[in-house]
């Protein structure tokens, strides 16, 4: 039996769900078997009311053995969800209520995992392997007044083209005989406690090495590329005037602006403030709405900078990057980003730049031991989680980067 799980969002963060729908029970294994027996549409109904609850879980079964006998050879109806379509299906119940504990223990483990990339970019659906995501860039003839009995002037309209494309990934697991017959727990739940957490780790990681640019902005720029501008990989975080291109005047990096005190902030806004539109006008980017992006080494120097009220070593001056002040903006930090660098740090817009564009969501499968794989191996149980997913810019005004000196990371 095959099974998909799709996902849903809470709090900003995509999660498991099945697509298995069952009809309308204790632990008792002898009271499970009869249930699924004599209410075979309600039984998978009555589990997971018992799996929301979290009374029933992997690590509650006391005898795994015992609980593949009882159900191994019951067959109860269900809907699985096979590329959009729904199919009506007869399967052993063994599998069906296997694939829902799974799901519930990812679940649990998926949320465990700390993550702030989710409030760095704007999330996006989208089936195509290469995606293009058009930004209008209006022509302008400049004349501010115009005179009675004249023609308007027409405004022109041209366009750059930002490409994402994707990133498929997955991971599955798989109970033996052995584990079954030997009421191995404890190892089913650390695998399925990694499948969550690995899935939630690597977008996570995945996402901050792309907001930071970590390749196409480094010393040498290389593949992966965050921005795909016009179908070619450029360097998003460039010091050097009108780079990646003209509307950004000053650069997208600072160089030898460590941060220690507000006058670094000060000389990051002094970048953004610079940013032009595609009429050449400078951009009025929201402080308020930006984010500092800082590794956890610097997570003590920025809580200092943003959450003093007065200006240290000025007597009764409010600062500006503080709860009272004009610019504060909203602290996000990872240690995460010191594997990528401890003394980098981003200032800006990440929402308005960043899409995660989503190509496949979190997909589950469960699968039954069928004759092949349990003659080859005793694969009695398999599952698996999938994703397909990629980040890209596609502006590249709304953020800076900020080193610490010259060097990129």
């Amino acid at each position: 039996m095959v099974a998909t799980i799709k996902s849903e969002k809470k709090e900003n963060r995509s999660r498991f769900i099945s697509d298995v729908q069952f009809g309308n029970v204790g632990l008792d294994i002898g009271a499970l078997r009869g249930l699924a027996r004599s209410e075979p549409d309600a039984f998978m109904g009555k589990c997971q009311k018992l799996i929301d609850s979290g009374e029933l879980r992997w690590d509650k079964i006391n005898n795994l053995k015992n609980l593949f006998l009882a159900l191994s050879d019951v067959q109860v109806p269900a809907r699985v969800n096979l590329m959009g379509q729904q199919r009506a299906i007869m399967a052993s119940a063994f599998p069906l209520l296997s694939g829902a504990l799974t799901v519930a223990g990812i679940n649990e483990a998926y949320d465990g995992v700390s993550t702030i990339g989710q409030d760095l970019v704007t999330e996006m659906e989208d089936n195509k392997k290469i995606s293009q995501y058009a930004s209008i860039l209006s022509e302008d003839t400049h004349i501010d007044r115009v005179d009675e009995g004249q023609d308007f002037p027409e405004i022109g309209a041209g366009e750059e083209k930002y490409e994402i494309r994707n990133k498929r990934n997955g991971r599955r697991i798989s109970i033996t005989g052995e584990m079954i017959e030997e009421n191995d727990l404890a190892n089913i739940t650390q695998r399925v406690n990694a499948l969550g957490e690995i899935a939630g780790e690597m977008i996570e990681e995945q996402t901050l090495s792309r907001v930071c640019d970590i390749n196409g902005s480094a010393t040498s720029p290389a593949e992966p590329y965050v921005l795909r501008l016009n179908g070619s990989g450029t360097q998003l975080y460039n010091s050097t005037a009108n780079s990646p291109g003209t509307r950004a005047p000053s650069g997208t990096r600072v160089r030898n602006n460590a941060l220690s005190d507000g006058t670094d902030l000060d000389a990051a806004r002094a970048v953004l403030a610079a940013m032009l539109n595609s009429r050449g006008k400078r951009i009025a980017i929201p402080l308020s709405r930006c984010t500092l992006l800082i590794p956890d080494a610097l997570a003590g120097i920025a809580s200092k900078i943003i959450n003093s009220e007065l200006e240290p070593g000025v007597v009764n001056e409010i600062n500006n990057w503080g709860p009272r002040g004009q610019y504060r903006p909203r602290l996000r930090s990872s240690p995460k980003l010191d594997d990528l660098s401890t003394s980098v740090w981003y200032l800006g817009w990440f929402e308005r730049q960043f899409i995660r564009k989503w190509k496949l969501r979190f997909e589950f499968v469960s699968l039954s031991g069928d004759t092949e794989s349990f003659l080859k191996s005793r694969i009695a149980f398999q599952a698996r989680v999938a994703w397909d997913c990629e980040i890209g810019a596609t502006d590249f005004v709304y953020v800076v980067q900020n080193l610490s000196a010259t060097t990129a990371p």
